[in-house]
């Protein structure tokens, strides 16, 4: 017994791992191919509608003022008073600053004595003048009796009544007489010259007079215009010198906003601009919304800018409002024909929106031309583009990952 157990264990053992391998075998799974499934978007459209809308153009701009001036002395003198800081809103006549006037004030007594004198030089030339004109009626008379005098003086010497002695003195008084008339009329030839210089040297006399109450008068720095100081670059007791800046200080009744405008947009400007097409602005300041309009362009680009400067003006009275603040614009341009109103989420990159055909992406390239003011939907984008059809839907928000072909399920927003 024990034998035969011996022998059938070793067989028992085999034959039961036998049939536990054909269960097994006969109970595996078989492996089954996966089917893959793509996955399916949800995305907001709305309709491409061409139309014909007035673009605007968001700016950010500068205040500045074309008639800020650099009050500058025109003299050496010492500084008097300076009764304005940096921000005193000034009126014109206001005194900006005070320069001792004290050592003009002697020179100007000294420029007018010399006008006096020179006054008195005309006047006594002119006297001179007309004395000399009835000294040579008198002269004229003497010379016709000196030659009466010699006739009878000459008579009596042929006749032998009279010497020669007498001839000769007659003939002497007749030639001295002579010789008086011409240095008389010389003298009342060179009354003209003379007189013209008198009135040369008054005129020169005249300009220093003037140069002089001139310079008196720009010891008081004054307001030309209503304005606002913007810097005080001197204090009383200062020396300052001709040239020497004294304050800054700007017209408040004219002030502007520049904006440098991109090079897409210069083209519309420019033919607005010549074809006399009132082009707006407006601007929100402190909660106020300010209207604008287009002045001109500038006339160079300075090295670095991406466009060139645009000149607004703020319609109606002027505000109170501090040069070199930066505002933002927004620009109406003219209206254009067949353009696309879309969300400015629609717009991935600088110029790429994506359609819907057949629940698939369809990438497509437009042209921005400007943005657009939507009411409560908010500034949208208007562009334009031949790609893109009417009614087409377009999707109309960032969508992660979005790429051509991407399989999509839209819902339409409308416009």
């Amino acid at each position: 017994m024990r034998r035969l157990l011996k022998f059938s264990l070793p067989v028992l053992l085999l034959g039961g791992s036998l049939v536990v391998f054909l269960w097994l075998e006969a109970s595996q799974v078989l492996d089954q191919p996966i089917e893959a499934i793509e996955k399916t978007w949800t995305v907001t459209t709305v309709s491409a509608q061409r139309q014909s809308l007035s673009p605007t153009v968001r700016l950010y701009g500068r205040i500045e003022s074309p008639h800020e001036s650099h009050r500058r002395t025109a003299i050496s003198a010492d500084v008097q008073q300076v009764p304005v800081l940096a921000g005193t809103t000034v009126v014109p006549g206001d005194l900006l600053v005070q320069l001792d006037d004290r050592s003009l004030q002697l020179l100007l007594r000294q420029r007018e004595g010399d006008l006096l004198e020179i006054k008195a030089q005309i006047e006594s030339e002119k006297r001179r003048y007309a004395a000399d004109l009835e000294a040579l009626k008198i002269e004229k008379t003497l010379l016709q009796l000196g030659e009466k005098a010699l006739a009878r003086a000459e008579q009596l010497a042929r006749t032998q009544a009279g010497s020669a002695a007498r001839v000769d003195e007659a003939q002497y008084a007749q030639h001295a007489q002579t010789l008086a008339i011409a240095n008389r009329q010389r003298a009342i030839n060179d009354h003209n010259p003379r007189l013209a210089q008198l009135r040369a040297r008054q005129q020169r006399a005249k300009a220093l007079h003037d140069q002089v109450r001139n310079d008196l008068e720009r010891t008081a720095v004054r307001a030309l215009a209503p304005g606002k100081v913007t810097a005080v670059h001197v204090s009383p007791g200062d020396r300052v010198r001709a040239g020497d800046q004294l304050v800054d200080v700007f017209d408040t009744r004219l002030i502007e906003v520049r904006a440098q405008i991109p090079n897409r947009h210069l083209p519309t400007l420019r033919h607005g601009l010549s074809a006399g097409t009132d082009i707006a602005a407006t601007a929100n300041i402190e909660g106020r919304v300010r209207s604008l309009r287009l002045d001109r362009l500038a006339g160079k680009i300075e090295p670095g800018q991406g466009g060139v400067d645009a000149f607004f003006s703020f319609r109606g009275h002027a505000i109170p409002i501090e040069l070199g603040r930066t505002i933002a614009l927004t620009i109406e341009l003219p209206a254009k024909a067949q353009v696309i109103p879309l969300p400015a989420t629609a717009i991935y990159g600088a110029n790429t929106v994506y359609r819907v055909i057949n629940n698939r992406l369809d990438r497509v390239a437009v042209q921005r031309v400007g943005e657009y003011d939507n009411g409560e939907q908010g500034s949208w984008v208007l562009v334009t583009g031949d790609a893109i059809k009417e009614g087409d839907a377009v999707l109309s928000h960032q969508l992660p990952g979005a790429v051509d072909g991407l399989k999509v399920a839209s819902a339409p927003t409308g416009n």
